[in-house]
């Protein structure tokens, strides 16, 4: 199916539920030959537990601005969003997730997904209180997907390994010290240890840090996960299967073109998020 851009003197206002002014820019908007179409705008899919929702709002006010000759169909052809997939996570922890499309079925109305996550920290020395700069030292002023649990107070480097966090039910690592791996150099932590099987995918892995091997250190944690899933159960949060570290809204079609998107934009109070955009 083709889509074609709207053509309009500027964004297209209205009043939400909530008796507040929201503007739809003209570039969320598309004409199929189903008609004019705003499904795939995040906006259009916001409260919607309200009455009237934006989607019912939008969905009766387009056909009158097309039939009043307010809105139109253009001759170029474009590929509209078909969601906005959002980290969990507010930080710039989000930056390093890619969410992958392949292989999407029309007939089946199922794409095979993988969302990825590869943080890594570099430079990082055994010094008092650097670990819990760089990481945090906990749940909540935790810089990515793991944060320092404790630490050795005798500032000896850790031990060269790459492994995955569990299986286990504590969600935690204890990376052995290089002089003596009956020590412990520190504990890492999940982040998010709200899923037991999700947290235990995370990989550890801690290699000499080339500028200086002797004393610093190299810490690269990863996070991924591939599923084939119809774009309904990806909306919905019981059924997302990435929701540990991603949410995704919008419209539950038209499948999306195979590739790879990363999220951008997240920083210390906002969350990293990538548009996703449909197959024509």
């Amino acid at each position: 199916m083709a889509y074609f851009q709207a053509l309009g003197t500027g964004p297209i206002s209205f009043v939400d539920a909530n008796q507040s002014q929201q503007e739809l820019p003209l570039s969320s908007v598309f004409f199929s030959a189903n008609g004019v179409d705003a499904s795939a705008a995040p906006l259009f899919g916001d409260n919607a537990s309200a009455t009237p929702t934006n989607a019912s709002i939008l969905t009766a006010l387009l056909p009158q601005l097309v039939s009043q000759g307010f809105l139109a169909a253009g001759t170029q052809t474009v590929t509209p969003a078909a969601m906005t997939a959002t980290a969990v996570q507010a930080g710039t922890m989000g930056n390093s997730i890619t969410v992958q499309f392949a292989s999407p079925s029309a007939s089946a109305g199922t794409v095979a997904v993988t969302v990825t996550a590869t943080e890594v920290y570099t430079g990082l020395t055994m010094t008092a209180g650097a670990l819990a700069t760089a990481l945090g030292n906990g749940p909540t002023t935790a810089t990515g997907l793991v944060y320092l649990l404790t630490e050795s107070t005798d500032g000896e480097i850790p031990e060269q390994v790459s492994t995955p966090m569990g299986p286990d039910t504590s969600f935690q690592f204890s990376v052995p010290e290089a002089a003596d791996n009956t020590k412990t150099a520190f504990t890492l932590a999940a982040t998010n240890s709200s899923d037991a099987a999700d947290a235990n995918l995370l990989g550890i892995t801690i290699a000499p840090d080339t500028s200086n091997p002797l004393t610093a250190f190299a810490l690269t944690v990863s996070w991924t996960k591939t599923e084939t899933v119809s774009l309904a159960s990806l909306l919905t949060t019981s059924t997302n299967p990435f929701s540990y570290l991603v949410t995704f809204s919008g419209t539950s079609g038209p499948l999306p073109v195979a590739g790879t998107v990363t999220l951008g934009g997240g920083n210390t109070t906002t969350t990293a998020s990538a548009n996703i955009y449909a197959s024509s």
